[in-house]
């Protein structure tokens, strides 16, 4: 390596150094903030558990294995808290990141400068700083996922064993981490044996012949099978018993969430509008470079995703917008293409500082979302009830409604009494004394408690909002003052 050669790397070095350690501290700043509902859920039914506990017992919804016993043991480590089950999202999240780098490295054609403004950009992602603050299995399975589709890409310009079962492995674990990964193997391999038949013999060289490729499918298949069998009974017992049950949101309105995600967590300081076009355009431009010039790689991020939501939409499961995260990782990739391909074609090949100057500016913008989300919890359970604390007084009833009920479980409240039928609100309404109630995720009470919920919009007060970085999490306070009596002494409903 020569003089040159040297000081640029150095350079490219401690770029990245700098770009991990910023995304370190936004990972770990406020992670001891309130744990939100899905995160109470697996603390309690869950990380408490003992390791075999975990590692044999289904946990009565989808499960994220290799997550769960992550953070049972960092919970042994650092006692119970939201920091010690929070902790191994975001060394994952860190982990995703370098795992994102090497991938990018691996499929630019521009050098060096994509992958570093691809890590910067996704080191102060607003929706990846939540998934690394999200005590679940969602970076890690991300990091993995990574991890294995650049071992992939190694094997297809050179068929070694030893490369072979490093992706097995690593796409396995990306399915023990999350439920999403199940179809990563499938769809990869898939990619793979189209690649393999459309291309002549002279040009694969070295590559994995279809044989070879379907083996290392087998060998992925049953690893995950090895890994889930304990818990596969249970798993496809819930699967059946809770599919079909919410039909509305497997249409195709729901899968738009993430995008409106994408969107709404900028508007506070951009325009939505502005932004979509921009980003999109920019995504365009990147995404169709990055298919003409590598369309392996752009299908090995894409058909997974798409196999998980034909899955989805066959069972009739609920959709979420969490599942297309691999597509996230793919929108950064895209972008820092369609980024450099912008610089190149109106910046000056003799830019000197403007270029890398321009890259630092526009990952600043891209952060300036994350004032409104370090602004506010994830899910303010612990401030609704503050906030009803000071606002009723002594003789009046408090409660919670269902779901946020569930806060109870690791806040203990004896005055807030979780309300799940209709009756029990009307008993505590006839002792004729004000009553306040503390809801949250409506939209989904609506398909729960739908008696409850109307009953509370149309005989309460809305008292207060307060806000979440939690879609639909907000946490609502409804109020309805005592009622007045009549003039034979009972109170008017």
């Amino acid at each position: 390596m020569n003089a040159l050669g040297d000081k640029r790397w150095k350079f490219s070095a401690w770029t990245l150094v700098v770009i991990l350690v910023l995304a370190a501290f936004l990972r770990v700043y406020k992670l001891d903030g309130q744990l939100w509902l899905d995160e109470v859920v697996a603390l309690v039914h869950s990380y408490r558990a003992p390791f075999w506990t975990i590692l044999t017992k289904f946990p009565g919804h989808f499960p994220h294995p290799l997550y769960e016993q992550l953070a049972h043991g960092s919970l042994v480590l650092f006692g119970e808290s939201a920091f010690a089950i929070r902790l191994p999202a975001a060394i994952f999240g860190v982990a995703g990141i370098v795992m994102f780098y090497k991938l990018s490295r691996r499929i630019s054609g521009n050098g060096e400068g994509e992958a570093l403004l691809g890590a910067g950009l996704l080191a102060v992602s607003y929706h990846h700083i939540y998934y690394s603050q999200d005590a679940r299995g969602y970076t890690l399975y991300l990091a993995l996922a990574l991890a294995a589709t650049d071992r992939l890409l190694v094997l297809l310009d050179r068929m070694q064993w030893r490369t072979a079962v490093a992706y097995a492995i690593l796409a396995a674990l990306a399915g023990f981490a999350q439920t999403a990964g199940l179809t990563l193997a499938l769809g990869q391999i898939l990619v793979a044996l189209l690649w393999t038949w459309r291309t002549p013999a002279s040009r694969a060289g070295n590559a994995p012949t279809s044989r070879q490729l379907l083996g290392i499918l087998g060998l992925c298949l049953c690893l995950i099978l090895l890994l889930y069998s304990p818990i596969i009974a249970d798993s496809v017992g819930y699967t059946t018993r809770t599919a079909g049950h919410e039909v509305p949101a497997a249409t195709s309105g729901r899968l738009l969430e993430l995008l409106m995600e994408i969107v709404g967590s900028v508007a506070p300081t951009f325009s939505a509008a502005a932004f979509f076009i921009i980003g999109a355009t920019i995504c365009v431009i990147g995404g169709w470079d990055l298919f003409r010039r590598t369309p392996v790689a752009f299908a090995l991020m894409m058909v997974p995703v798409i196999i998980s939501l034909g899955v989805v939409a066959a069972v009739r499961a609920a959709m979420h917008p969490r599942y297309l995260l691999l597509l996230l990782m793919a929108a950064y990739l895209m972008a820092a293409r369609g980024l450099v391909i912008l610089g190149q074609r109106f910046l000056p090949r003799r830019a000197g500082l403007i270029r890398p100057s321009i890259a630092v500016l526009i990952v600043a913008l891209t952060a300036l979302p994350l004032v409104s989300y370090y602004s506010m919890p994830k899910q303010d359970f612990l401030g609704a009830i503050r906030e009803v604390r000071a606002a009723a007084v002594p003789s009046e009833r408090t409660g919670v409604l269902d779901l946020a009920g569930v806060f109870q479980s690791i806040y203990p409240l004896p005055e807030f009494p979780v309300i799940n039928k209709l009756p029990e609100l009307l008993r505590e309404e006839a002792q004729g004394k004000g009553v306040w109630m503390i809801t949250t995720l409506e939209r989904v009470e609506a398909k729960r408690r739908p008696d409850l919920l109307a009953r509370l919009h149309d005989q309460y007060h809305l008292a207060r909002t307060l806000p979440a970085s939690t879609g639909d999490c907000e946490m609502r306070i409804y109020h309805r003052p005592a009622a007045v009596p009549n003039r034979s002494g009972e109170p008017i409903p």
